[in-house]
């Protein structure tokens, strides 16, 4: 992303979407499945890009809100995919998803390069041109963002692999807190909620088909999602995820104590109930929180870089906790699984009051500077 710039990045995303697709439908074996999955695990992992373009080509007043639009996006495609499902079969979806692809992969043309790599690039000239047709004002009125962009890239032309390395070390306090944030946030349990709701429906002591549930859940997904830009653009960051951690955890509690206690199923209407909050609060802020704050925090000579490290440490920690997941429910027991959710999702609310910066309405060097001045200082003494 560093190298080739964001929008080059973006449009290669496509390209391993559009060849897994392609493999599931016209899948003839169970290997050819496998391989679909993998392909389209290495376009997941690389769609992280998306967070630090919206970040970089959008005002700090509007970055939450566009950050959002993420969410929006991947709760319509959950909701998409399970209506689709429901009338056709998987291959005619898959081809639906091909011709979905091919369609965003044609619309990244219109994409303008972000202004901020073009300037860390030393492309001034063009950097500007850019910015000048995303604000549509005039050259004096962006003098104030220029000179940000003249700030924030005055240490980045160096860009050997000992000089990024360095800079990596450097930004060592941000990916602490954002791993940190992150681990705890898939820990609050909604990955598992989502992969494994028929499952964990079907243990669950109510009288519902799972399979209704799981297309209720996709359109409060969605529904959500919907909502988020309001609470991110609104609250900020830290409140959201304060507020969210706190609806998920009170979600979770009320289903596990409806599991210790319910003698029968007078109440059960409690639970879906719970479960739809439950995924709605995580909609709204510990899901996107988890995608927006990669692409504001880390410094520029190295976002790219260590918001690829930021989602691979991530991602390997949900796929540790989908594989291990069945084991421990076995073990342990639903009631246990859900206590831990409950407690996790308690935990993100109160690293959202207490740790996460702020980063609403502030520029991303203005998030370096109050929060990384050291990290800042050492940079200009250095040079």
């Amino acid at each position: 992303m560093d190298i080739l710039g964001r929008k080059l990045f973006i449009q290669i995303i496509f390209v391993p979407f559009i060849l897994s697709w392609l493999l599931i439908t016209f899948a003839k074996s169970v290997s050819m499945i496998y391989a679909e999955i993998m392909i389209q695990g290495i376009s997941g992992g690389m769609s992280f890009c998306v967070a630090t373009y919206i970040a970089e080509i959008c005002i700090p007043h509007h970055r939450g809100a566009l950050l959002s639009v993420i969410e929006i996006m991947y709760s319509l495609g959950i909701l998409l995919s399970n209506i689709l499902m429901y009338y056709f079969k998987w291959n005619l979806v898959a081809a639906f998803f091909v011709a979905i692809s091919v369609f965003g992969l044609l619309m990244t043309v219109l994409l303008p390069e972000s202004p901020v790599w073009l300037y860390s690039k030393g492309k001034h000239d063009k950097s500007i041109a850019v910015l000048r047709d995303l604000r549509c004002k005039e050259l004096h009125e962006l003098d104030p963002e220029i000179r940000q962009m003249e700030i924030s890239c005055s240490q980045t032309f160096k860009t050997c692999s000992k000089e990024t390395f360095r800079n990596c070390l450097k930004a060592w306090k941000p990916f602490v807190i954002l791993s940190t944030m992150f681990i705890i946030l898939l820990s609050t349990g909604y990955p598992i909620m989502l992969a494994f709701t028929v499952t964990i429906v079907d243990r669950l002591n109510i009288p519902y088909e799972s399979s209704t549930i799981a297309v209720l859940f996709a359109v409060s997904i969605f529904t959500g999602s919907l909502t988020t830009p309001y609470f991110m653009h609104t609250f900020g960051r830290k409140m959201v995820l304060a507020i969210s951690g706190l609806g998920m955890a009170v979600s979770m509690v009320i289903v596990a104590l409806y599991e210790e206690l319910a003698q029968d199923n007078s109440w059960s209407c409690i639970v879906p109930l719970a479960l739809f909050v439950y995924i709605f609060a995580c909609i709204i802020g510990v899901l996107p929180v988890g995608f927006v704050m990669g692409g504001e925090l880390f410094p520029l000579e190295v976002r790219g870089v260590m918001n690829g490290l930021y989602g691979a440490a991530g991602y390997v920690y949900s796929s540790a906790m989908m594989k291990a997941y069945p084991r421990f429910s076995s073990l342990l027991g639903i009631k246990s699984i859900l206590w831990m959710f409950a407690g996790f999702s308690l935990l993100a609310a109160l690293f959202g009051i207490f740790i996460l910066p702020e980063t609403k309405g502030k520029s991303l060097n203005e998030v370096q500077e109050k929060y990384f001045k050291k990290n800042k200082k050492s940079d200009v003494e250095s040079a």
